[in-house]
């Protein structure tokens, strides 16, 4: 037996393995348990450092949930022991020592009874006095009232009697009512009605639509007059969306004696702050009508508008009659004007971009060109001749429309046309076209080399299509991977097995322990290790 090596299996981490072969045995370490797999490989608990630990740890303390052990006396601790017991209390027919049974509580009293232990025992209890006087309590003229503790004992109780009348006053007037036998009835007066009606015995007051509050107030519906509406006050306040009214003129300032009040209408908006307009006849400035925008102070004070406040608002509309005059600006071009308050006398008039302006003449009258000489015309920004002169006509050979241009011109020296698609070739004095060779195609690729033929002009002339072959010495970089035949790899650790990896490069394996042998971990890798029976 020497040097046997027997296989256990063991975890760290799971309690019990979930089967064992046959007399197969495995320890946990997480639980301190061993196992032995039975005939249908479901493992069997036998042992281990657990219950070595429960033996260990037996005590004749009361200790909840160790195991009793004798003292040196032979005995033990215990707080409940469940089992037969015999002796004197196993026969015993009657209590040693009689006691007595009675109730003494706040609202519950008994008279004592003797027990023994030979028979039961009944307590007669009976509920203790509250103070409370026996009777009828509440009536016609009376009603009862009653004090009940927290456990809902009546500790006191009365009569109240009942108030028959009652006093009710009016804005004048007063009167006593008998409740138990008068009517109370509420009148109403002029534009106003009662209803009395069961639900929480309420009662109404409705005023008709012929009743005014003098006081003010807030009418919700609508209100119709049909006579004339006189309004005494200094202000209106409308806070409505339209104003609809018959009159086709509405009088403006009818306060105004003398012209000292400016005459008009104004708004208000919002724009970076609270802003007016108007619209008015400014009594200051000869009653002149203005349209302003902008302002910054409100048109109330004294009813005048302070136009300095204000800016010049634009008017969008078609004037059909009136005098336009005292202009403080020339009428632009976008509205029909020029732009311009003057022009010079006998000048041409041009846009500059702004306005109409005057421009003063230039040039010099005269006759220009003939068959040898062309004109020079210089001309201003606006297109006007500003000064003509004679050139003598010298032209490029672009202008050259017929004959043959040589090549000391710069020409190829024949008209006569040339080959489509041929290459030109200079001969001595002319171009001319040589014939095409090769045939059009595509060559070489990952396994072929093109192989080019050329003529006496450089030109391919063929090239035809050859595989590559080259000798293992002529590889001199990169690592031959495992899918062309190769490890993959470029080194491998000395007396180390080698191990593949899928289509990955071939790794190894190696130990320099001794010992160890080679086997397949829990993820089905080969590894070194001493021999063990695995994990569960």
């Amino acid at each position: 037996m020497a040097n046997t090596v027997i296989q256990l299996k063991y975890s760290e981490v799971t309690a019990t393995p979930a089967s064992l072969n046959v007399a197969e045995p495995a320890y946990s370490n997480s639980s301190g348990k061993l196992f032995i797999g039975d005939n249908n490989q479901t493992p069997v608990l036998i042992g281990g450092k657990y219950y070595v630990d429960r033996v260990d740890e037996a005590t004749s303390a009361n200790t909840a949930n160790v195991i009793v052990k004798r003292d040196g006396a032979g005995s033990f601790s215990a707080t409940v022991v469940k089992a037969s017991l015999y002796g004197n209390a196993n026969t015993a027919t009657a209590l040693l020592n009689g006691r007595n049974f009675e109730i003494n509580g706040l609202d519950v009293e008994s008279s004592a009874v003797a027990f023994d232990g030979t028979a039961g025992v009944v307590l007669q209890g009976n509920l203790k006095t509250t103070g409370v006087s026996a009777g009828t309590y509440g009536g016609a003229s009376q009603i009862p009232t009653f004090a009940v503790d927290s456990k809902g004992r009546i500790t006191s109780a009365a009569n109240v009697s009942i108030a028959t009348t009652l006093n009710i006053a009016g804005d004048t007037g007063t009167d006593a009512v008998a409740l138990a036998t008068d009517t109370i009835t509420f009148v109403g007066g002029d534009g106003i009605t009662t209803v009395a009606y069961s639900a929480n015995s309420n009662v109404k007051f409705d005023v008709d639509n012929t009743v005014v509050r003098t006081t003010g107030g807030t009418i919700n519906g609508d209100l119709a007059v049909t006579g004339n509406l006189v309004v005494s006050g200094n202000t209106i306040t409308q806070d409505v969306e339209t104003i609809v009214a018959q009159d086709s003129l509405i009088e403006l300032a009818a306060n105004n004696a003398a012209d000292a009040l400016d005459i008009g209408f104004f708004g208000s908006y919002v724009s970076s702050g609270t802003k007016y307009t108007a619209l008015f006849r400014d009594a200051s400035d000869s009653g002149k009508y203005k349209l302003l925008t902008g302002g910054t102070e409100k048109p109330s004070a004294g009813n005048t508008v302070n136009a300095q406040a204000f800016s010049t608002a634009t008017l969008q509309a078609n004037i059909t009659g009136g005098t336009v005059s005292g202009l403080t600006a020339a009428i632009a071009i976008a509205d029909g004007g020029t732009n311009a308050t003057s022009f010079g006398t006998g000048n041409l008039v041009f846009f500059n971009g702004t306005s109409l302006a005057s421009i003063a003449n230039t040039g010099s009258a005269g006759t220009y060109a003939n068959a040898s000489h062309v004109p020079v015309i210089t001309t201003d920004a606006y297109g006007r001749v500003s000064a003509v002169t004679n050139t003598a006509i010298a032209i490029d050979t672009s202008q050259i429309t017929s004959g043959n241009l040589a090549i000391a011109r710069g020409g190829s020296n024949n008209n006569g046309g040339y080959t489509t698609g041929g290459i030109l070739q200079f001969d001595g004095s002319k171009f001319v076209s040589l014939a095409n060779t090769g045939t059009a195609g595509t060559f070489a690729n990952a396994s072929h080399i093109p192989v080019i033929t050329t003529d006496a002009y450089g030109r391919v002339s063929s090239v035809t299509n050859t595989s590559i072959a080259i000798a293992a010495s002529q590889i001199t970089s990169g690592t031959l991977p495992v899918a062309r035949g190769g490890t993959g790899n470029t080194s491998f650790t000395t007396n180390a097995i080698l191990m593949g990896q899928g289509t990955s490069a071939v790794t190894t394996v190696a130990s320099s322990t001794e010992g160890h042998v080679l086997q397949i971990n829990a993820s089905g890798v080969p590894t070194f290790a001493h021999l063990n029976g695995g994990f569960f």
